[in-house]
């Protein structure tokens, strides 16, 4: 069997920055990734590699697969679409035409996530070529920056449909830092009306109860670091993100509603967020005859909020230990699991499919903003790791 000492000598820096350079200068802001799809899939299919695309034909997505007789088929995730430059005063550059400076990748899209797509398809290429018992595929999807619906979402539907083999393993390959990122926080959007009495202006002070001010307390009482941790994720957060009130510019508020944000970490639902919300509220209000508010959010057909809870891969899973291994073993360093502030991946959409599934990218800086920029040097362990994961997944 081919050695793992032989597949990280064949990584190539030159070819993971040019396979880099070819993906970013395609403009792919999300809803306009076809051009991108098929130039990757052109890449891939120069490797030798055989490709199918799914979904419609203006919104592809492209896999490929290897081996895929396999015992076990691990695949790599990645996302081809991207947000949009925003101002192009605020680039040193074209955010079109990649720069390599030092050991900085720049270009819209070079830390999220074309780059680690490069790397993918490198690794696939050097696999491939040894010919490692292993089944590999590549998932190489639009849509991942606004839902993944014509995206992760379609082709899980193909795999439920048993057009697609459903993967053992998946590997999201968004940044992480170089480290295993085995969870990712969920999510509850809901609002809390604020409840007062209209008037005139004029009768503010004695007749009217504004609802903006009963509100501005509840923000307070809110918009604070909350006490809790998890070793996967980190600390949930909660932010006040909208305000609507008044209609008239003379007339007392009798309602304002603000629209919150909650991100979630394990062992938090729904239901234990509104009971901490209802207990800082009353303690705000607890000396306010005129305190009145309600939470308003959507509920399912048995009554129950609608949130999405965090999803997680536990560590000592098949994927963690080998993870982990294949760290040790590409780096020479003990693994780091990735405690951060981050987005959410396509990766809780395979979770909840319940398969076992574990990020792992580069380092870069910028994402979503003007001069965004991966750094090379990560690129290259990013390869290193992979490879070394599929090593031992083949024993």
């Amino acid at each position: 069997m081919p050695t793992l000492d032989e597949a990280l000598k064949k990584i190539s820096r030159e070819e993971i920055i040019e396979t880099s350079k070819r993906l970013i200068r395609v403009p792919s802001v999300t809803g306009d990734e076809k051009k991108v799809v098929h130039l990757a899939r052109d890449i891939i299919e120069s490797l030798g590699i055989e490709t199918r695309l799914y979904g419609p034909e203006e919104r592809p997505i492209l896999t490929a697969t290897i081996n895929p007789e396999a015992k076990r088929l691990v695949a790599f995730n990645g996302h081809l679409d991207v947000v949009p430059p925003a101002s192009l005063d605020a680039w040193s550059s074209d955010p079109w035409e990649p720069q390599l400076i030092g050991d900085n990748l720049t270009g819209r899209g070079s830390c999220d996530m074309k780059s680690a797509c490069a790397v993918m398809i490198h690794v696939a290429s050097i696999i491939k070529e040894q010919g490692l018992p292993l089944g590999v595929a590549l998932h190489l999807v639009p849509d991942e920056e606004k839902g993944a619906t014509h995206g992760t979402k379609l082709l899980l539907e193909e795999v439920k449909k048993g057009n697609l083999r459903r993967p053992d393993y998946v590997v999201i390959g968004e940044k992480s830092n170089l480290k295993l990122r085995v969870a990712e926080r969920g999510g509850w959007s809901f609002k809390i009306k604020f409840k007062g009495r209209a008037t005139h202006t004029a009768y503010a002070r004695y007749e009217g109860i504004n609802a903006i001010a009963k509100a501005s307390k509840g923000v307070l009482a809110l918009e604070k670091p909350i006490d809790k941790w998890h070793p996967w994720i980190g600390a949930p957060v909660l932010s006040v993100n909208a305000i609507q009130a008044g209609t008239a510019g003379n007339q007392v508020p009798d309602e304002c509603t603000i629209s919150i944000d909650r991100r979630l970490i394990p062992g938090e639902t729904a239901d234990t967020v509104a009971a901490e919300v209802k207990k800082a509220l009353d303690e705000a209000g607890k000396d306010d005859p005129d305190w009145c508010w309600e939470i308003d959010a959507p509920r399912d057909k048995d009554g129950k909020w609608i949130y999405n809870p965090a999803n997680f891969t536990d560590p000592d899973t098949e994927l963690g230990k080998a993870f982990k291994t294949a760290v040790k073993t590409a780096l020479g360093k003990e693994p780091e699991l990735f405690v951060e502030w981050a987005g959410g991946t396509d990766g809780a959409y395979y979770r909840a499919a319940g398969i076992q599934t574990i990020g792992f990218g580069p380092t870069g800086e910028h994402m979503h903003g003007p001069n965004e920029l991966v750094y090379v040097d990560t690129l290259i362990d990013q390869a290193r790791v992979y490879l070394a994961l599929a090593h031992h997944l083949s024993k």
